[in-house]
């Protein structure tokens, strides 16, 4: 996985995560050395860098009770919760003030308040639902039932595996057609979060399938329906059914077992038994005639249920998913047993709370969340600090590009394509380019049940515009707005973002330090630039399009330096029996390393031939190495340290930091010599890129 913070979106699409992740709180009143990056001088560089970086820090933090890690984008986060709540609650504010304050803002507040509004959506009930309940009702055959299920399909939300419909619409770039959006189906409806869950004999499977059974009855009871726990067994097996048909995990990240291309005629012939064309048609997909079938086994095998089930049971399950999918603005008897239910899976230790200021707000931006972007950009990112990045992504470029000419391992057939890979590589920074036009949402104050169904409604339909016109590489994925912390990798097509909740203190400051600018934010860009071009990367070219460019040979001097680089992995350890697993974690140590050596090169390209200032007794190279370190600070705990080396792909925080070990510039900087912890003889220094 890549390196900033957000979710895996898809093998096409990354929500990139990693060093800056988690949503933690921290305490404004810790030691101020702890914030300003202050570094530990009782502890030496060369033995331990991490530790002189971070020192300081760790001693100085704690973690908030019930929580296992906390680190700097948690930090970061933190701040920016505060922030966009400034904003509603100015929003709310300015739109009460008159009809003068902007559509936008009214929008804000008024989806805000009716979120808020508890009162009201306990006096609504049930209510609310009627029409849909009416719906599931009166499905009397088989093609009522696949029009209901097309006219209920949610947008995928970049999992490639977690749509509450039957199956998910992903509108993205084709495989093999940059220039045109592809309509990409892919598996879903499933309550529980994986197929496993259904399918496992572990105990722990079989208590999840136990409290999900009893979750199904008590959202029957809630919809006046009996015998409930009769029915949720009914609705368990059918999603048991359903999970039999999906595709694993590894087949679902496998993109040349996704790359499925069916014709809107195949359907029928490729997974019979279902009226495809009600399905289309109320799916508003008639018009389209290129699918990519991510996972066609859940195709099939769905249409197959569909075909066998018994009616009365599809109801029982179309209900369920119903009242679960609008939970939150439902009475909060419904929210409530949705989030004890979540608890309970999770083996949280207490109830969840109660819905609460903190949900409205982030339904708000969620919803809205180029309007609320647009907020913030003006409040919080100046025109400078975007200047500045776009300079900074400059000089990584140009680095980069000087690098791959160098690269040894390729041939110089690859070299050049690569390099035309980097020239082509969008990236956009802080905000895009334009703005979604909100015009066609309608927010009523006081219908918070109404105002959740027009968004879904208004994403869907912008969603399935983009399949009448051609690839905008400008135009930001609907997952990351500009008041996230947070980027995303496309790899296809070729570009990135990065917002501009995530180009801001700790990690970038364009009134501050240039060094640290590029030891930070700059290693972070070049880290994801390296996704590009390595084991995934390579897959596609410079236009986004499957087609692996690495020959054979390539790949075979490849993995003779990065085997090596594995080994190095291999020996660190927390405990004596609780070590790295290099080959898992290879690929994200790789990008590291690149990303640091890269981002020195541009540091220098930024200095114009001078040389940097000290500053606190630390020379431009040193702050470069240090903030570099401080960007993969984290306090967790020992369990925490243990899940991530037992699954995690990216190394625990300290042997990150101490991929420098294999830069001469960096054992130049500190004065490192043989004897110390830290050096590596030349013949064992890796370098890939």
């Amino acid at each position: 996985m890549p390196d900033f913070p957000m979710k895996r979106l898809s093998v096409l699409a990354i929500i990139l995560c990693g060093v800056w992740t988690a949503g933690l709180a921290w305490s404004e009143t810790r030691n101020a050395a702890a914030r300003n990056g202050a570094v530990d001088p009782s502890v030496r560089p060369a033995d331990d860098f991490y530790g002189y970086a971070n020192g300081v820090w760790l001693r100085a933090t704690r973690l908030p009770e019930g929580q296992s890690s906390i680190d700097s984008t948690s930090m970061l986060r933190a701040q920016n919760a505060r922030r966009v709540e400034l904003l509603v609650a100015d929003a709310v504010r300015t739109s009460a003030a008159g009809p003068h304050a902007s559509p936008n803002l009214h929008r804000i507040a008024d989806y805000y308040r009716s979120r808020l509004d508890q009162p009201g959506i306990e006096a609504r009930g049930m209510a609310p639902l009627a029409g849909e309940l009416a719906a599931i009702a009166a499905i009397g055959d088989r093609s009522a039932l696949a029009a209901y299920l097309g006219r209920t399909l949610r947008l995928d939300d970049g999992s490639n595996t977690q749509t509450e419909s039957l199956w998910g619409l992903w509108v993205h770039q084709d495989f093999h057609d940059p220039h045109h959006y592809a309509a990409h189906i892919v598996q879903g409806g499933l309550g529980l979060p994986d197929r496993d869950d259904y399918l496992g004999a572990a105990p722990q499977q079989a208590a999840h399938r136990a409290l999900y059974r009893a979750h199904i009855a008590r959202l029957l009871e809630l919809a006046g329906i009996a015998p409930a726990d009769e029915r949720a067994g009914a609705v368990l097996d059918l999603e048991v059914q359903i999970a039999r048909t999906h595709a694993s995990r590894a087949d679902t990240d496998d993109v040349f077992k996704t790359d499925n291309s069916w014709r809107r005629a195949d359907f029928a012939a490729r997974a019979p038994g279902f009226d495809w064309s009600a399905y289309f048609h109320a799916a508003r997909l008639q018009s389209a005639d290129h699918f990519v079938v991510w996972q066609p086994q859940a195709v099939t095998g769905g249409a197959r249920l569909a075909a066998s089930a018994p009616l009365d049971v599809w109801k029982d399950y179309l209900t369920v998913r119903l009242i679960d999918h609008y939970a939150d603005v439902l009475p909060q008897a419904v929210g409530a047993e949705r989030r004890a239910f979540e608890a309970r899976l999770s083996g949280a230790p207490s109830d969840p709370p109660l819905p609460s200021v903190q949900h409205a707000l982030a339904a708000a931006p969620e919803v809205l969340g180029d309007a609320m972007a647009r907020l913030y950009v003006d409040t919080y990112f100046s025109a400078r600090a975007k200047v500045a990045a776009e300079a900074m992504v400059a000089n990584i470029r140009a680095a980069y590009r000087a690098r791959l000419e160098r690269v040894a391992w390729m041939s110089p057939a690859t070299k050049a394509k690569a390099i035309a890979k980097l020239s082509a590589l969008g990236i956009g920074l802080g905000y895009p380019e334009s703005w979604v036009d909100y015009t066609g949402l309608r927010v009523v104050r006081g219908d918070a049940f109404g105002n959740f169904q027009r968004a879904e409604a208004f994403a869907y339909a912008r969603e399935i515009a983009r399949l009448a016109r051609a690839v905008d590489l400008a135009e930001w994925p609907p997952q990351l707005h500009p008041q996230m912390v947070g980027a995303i990798l496309n790899i296809s097509p070729n570009t990135m973002e990065f917002a501009a909740g995530l180009l801001q203190p700790p990690y970038f400051d364009p009134a501050g330090d240039i060094a640290s600018n590029y030891g930070s934010a700059g290693a972070g860009i070049a880290h994801e630039i390296t996704h590009s071009f390595d084991e995934l990367g390579n897959q596609y070219d410079a236009e986004g399009r499957l087609a692996p460019w690495w020959s054979n040979e390539d790949k075979a001097r490849y993995h003779q330096i990065a085997d090596r680089l594995a080994a190095q992995l291999d020996t660190y350890c927390a405990e004596p029996n609780l070590c790295v697993h290099g080959k898992q974690v290879l690929a994200e140590s790789a990008a590291d390393l690149a990303g640091v050596a890269v981002a020195y090169d541009a540091y220098h390209l930024a200095l114009h031939g001078r040389r940097d200032r000290v500053r606190n007794g630390l020379t431009g190279e040193q702050r470069f190495f240090i903030a570099f370190a401080q960007r993969w600070r984290r306090l967790q705990t020992d369990a925490a340290l243990r899940r991530q080396i037992a699954t995690d792909t990216h190394a625990p925080p300290e042997y990150r930091s101490d991929i420098v070990r294999n830069l001469p510039e960096w054992k130049r900087a500190f004065g490192v010599k043989p004897g110390d912890r830290l050096y590596l003889v030349p013949n064992d220094r890796v370098r890939i890129w």
